[in-house]
């Protein structure tokens, strides 16, 4: 992907070595804010320097102001993960004069359908979902009147643009590390595993691809999950660890043969590692345990958790790009539509959670 003209304040924060808000402030001259002279112009230097220049689209006149709004919809707030895509479409929007609202659905069908319906009676900016959406034929259809990106794992018959991420690659690279260390017995905890939850069902089915490749029986990777209804019973606030906690649990009192667990993301792998822990387990002496994600917690000394890192932030940067982008080509009337479709690769992210089988 090539490197983008237009210079940025996340440009010039990091040319300073300030955070992308405190330069953001300072150019936008935010009121009820203080920061020192010399901070004040050393940023106004180097943003004249680097050639910045603050691009704010204002509604037209009889225009609503939500036509310079984009409308987020999370599954849920709980993970961190999307709150890390939901801080990073939030100050790449203010580059844009953009503003954010964000609407959580609770993955619930009802609910997403609702919104969809709702947001197609007005005119706004975009919408962002850090999801598949479930009903992508209601989607495709608003996507028509807003520009849809949709981030995540590709769901068929999708008709607009989007940040893709195949979790297939992720659950076949972590196969690969737990193989190579010696585990040949693994447990997939999951939360609920549903035909709509692709990147769920994906990164089981990239486990399942490795240990085919190196002749392991498939199903020497022991699943454990919630049915939907047991976990709807868990605060919503913590419904991942607390899943990750109660299955690992059950498994270690069923004396599994598994010598490594395997979250569905860095949440039920932090709930894996609780469970482990009192249950008198060392880890990685005994079990060896991975995520997904790369949340910030998974780096903390005392978690330390190997786990995928699939740009989270730069997703979430990329979503407003587009975005911004075919609202820019409707107002040109430039007459050539496009449907774009990007991947980052995943990278494996190797800490002290995980190591040699106790079996080797």
């Amino acid at each position: 992907m090539g490197k983008r003209n237009k210079v940025t304040t996340r440009d010039i924060a990091e040319h300073l070595g300030l955070s992308q808000s405190t330069v953001s402030m300072i150019l936008s001259n935010r009121k009820n804010v203080s920061f020192s002279e010399e901070t004040i112009e050393k940023v106004k230097a180097t943003a004249k320097e680097l050639g910045y220049k603050r691009t704010v689209r204002r509604p037209a006149k009889g225009q609503s102001p939500l036509a310079q709004s984009l409308i987020v919809l999370s599954p849920s707030l709980s993970n961190v993960y999307y709150c890390i895509i939901t801080q990073a479409i939030t100050e790449r929007a203010k580059e844009y004069g953009y503003t954010v609202f964000n609407v959580t659905t609770l993955r619930d069908v009802e609910q997403e359908t609702l919104y969809l319906n709702i947001l197609s009676e007005f005119e706004l900016a975009g919408i962002i979902s850090l999801y598949p959406p479930a009903k992508m034929k209601e989607a495709n259809l608003l996507s028509k009147k807003i520009p849809i990106v949709s981030i995540g794992d590709k769901p068929e018959m999708c008709q607009f643009d989007s940040i893709e991420l195949d979790s297939k690659k992720p659950g076949y690279m972590i196969g690969e590390h737990l193989i190579s260390l010696g585990h040949t017995h693994i447990t997939y905890i999951t939360t609920p595993l549903q035909a709509k939850e692709i990147g769920r069902v994906h990164r089981l089915e990239g486990l399942q691809t490795s240990f085919k490749n190196h002749g392991l029986p498939i199903d020497q990777i022991e699943i454990r999950t919630s049915s939907a209804v047991a976990y709807r019973k868990y605060p919503l606030q913590n419904s991942d660890y607390l899943n990750g906690y109660a299955q690992a649990s059950k498994a270690l009192e069923e004396q599994t043969k598994s010598t490594a667990f395997v979250g569905n993301n860095d949440m039920t792998a932090f709930g894996i590692m609780a469970a482990l822990s009192d249950h008198g387990c060392r880890i990685p002496h005994d079990y060896s345990v991975c995520g997904f994600d790369n949340i910030p917690l998974a780096a903390m000394p005392q978690i330390s958790l190997t786990t995928i890192e699939h740009a989270s932030t730069y997703k979430g940067q990329e979503a407003v790009d587009i975005i911004y982008r075919k609202n820019t080509q409707k107002k040109n009337d430039s007459g050539y539509h496009y449907i774009m479709r990007m991947e980052y690769q995943p990278e494996l992210i190797i800490r002290k959670s995980t190591g040699k089988c106790r079996n080797a």
